[in-house]
């Protein structure tokens, strides 16, 4: 279905230009596209349930008229992108335009795997600062050079303060190596409907090999209102195993993802990201989503490195008086194992 008026193609008309209201061929074509938003979000979104009642909505509001004068086109696509995030407390949610065909994967740059600093801090604590999560491909390398470089230290830490995310591959990669190395420990499944269907099927995380490893020692993970998505993730799971401190300030709160083919294409180019899969936690049999991470330690996300560093040290202190000379190894139980 195509929009109606080459203006809304081009993009928002100028102020000189851009008309005052709607005519009646606008008011049409944007119902029409209304509609196969509405159509698309009910065959994809991972709650049948939600999908169908957030559908139903944008069909009332339709009706009601309330989108008859979203001639701009960013302004359409800012207004629907609120009103199914509002429905839906998913922020996952949202539509694009010119960007790549469905199913076409970004190419991300070779050396953009995330890790934005890797070095010691005081009382020999190592410090890894991760922006995001890269596929695989990238990731895997760049994070055994940064694993190997502090895989000396008394104790880690992985800053993930406003990392949004990424690919969960690459954090069971990096969950590997701080989990028993000698069985697959898994991690997460990611549950998704196949669109179009209530069907659904589950991929499985489980922990792989990695050339080094980095047990019996403290790791604290830094979070707060902007770590979301995958990177909550990483959180998420090592905290349910009982393999790291969490430190911080909640997290945003979504557990939900997109496949690449579960786009909807709505026009040539206007496509509905609508998520189709959801994670689920194999320990707590649930997951973040709309709620967050909770940290074990509550600080203001500015102070909680600060935070880390003194438990960190205190650790230290405290096994040194005791004649233990390393730190204390933290649990790992509770890692289902069923492989």
């Amino acid at each position: 279905m195509l929009w109606a008026l080459a203006t809304l193609l081009a993009g928002p008309a100028s102020a000189d230009t851009a008309p005052t209201t709607a005519s009646q061929s606008d008011r049409l074509a944007i119902r029409r596209t209304v509609s196969e938003i509405a159509a698309g979000f009910r065959s994809a979104y991972i709650d049948p349930g939600k999908g169908d009642r957030t559908a139903t909505a944008l069909e009332q509001a339709l009706a009601a008229k309330a989108y008859d004068d979203l001639v701009d086109r960013d302004e359409f696509i800012r207004r629907l992108t609120a009103d199914l995030r509002s429905l839906t407390n998913d922020e996952h949610i949202f539509l694009v335009r010119n960007l790549r065909p469905p199913g076409q994967a970004v190419s991300p740059r070779p050396n953009d795997a995330g890790f934005e600093r890797v070095e010691r801090l005081e009382g020999n604590i190592g410090y890894i600062r991760l922006i995001r999560f890269a596929p695989p491909e990238i990731f895997r390398d760049v994070a055994n050079n940064a694993m190997r470089l502090v895989a000396d230290t008394n104790a880690l830490i992985f800053d993930i303060r406003g990392n949004r995310g990424g690919h969960p591959r690459s954090i069971a990669y990096l969950s590997s190596f701080l989990l028993d190395p000698s069985r697959s420990i898994h991690l997460a499944d990611a549950v998704w409907r196949n669109k179009g269907t209530l069907n659904f099927r589950t991929e499985e995380f489980w922990t792989s090999r990695t050339p080094d490893h980095y047990l019996d020692k403290p790791v604290y993970i830094l979070v707060g209102p902007e770590t979301f998505s995958a990177a909550e993730g990483f959180a998420y799971h090592l905290q349910a195993l009982r393999r790291a401190t969490i430190i911080g300030a909640k997290t945003k709160g979504g557990a939900h993802a997109t496949e690449p083919d579960a786009v909807v294409a709505i026009e040539p180019d206007l496509f509905l990201v609508a998520p189709n899969g959801r994670t689920e936690n194999p320990v707590t049999k649930s997951n973040w989503d709309g709620v967050g991470v909770r940290p074990d330690v509550e600080v203001a996300p500015e102070t909680a490195l600060v935070a880390a560093m003194k438990l960190a040290l205190a650790r230290q202190s405290d096994s040194t008086s005791e004649g233990a000379g390393v730190a204390a190894p933290q649990q790992t139980a509770g890692a289902p194992d069923h492989r």
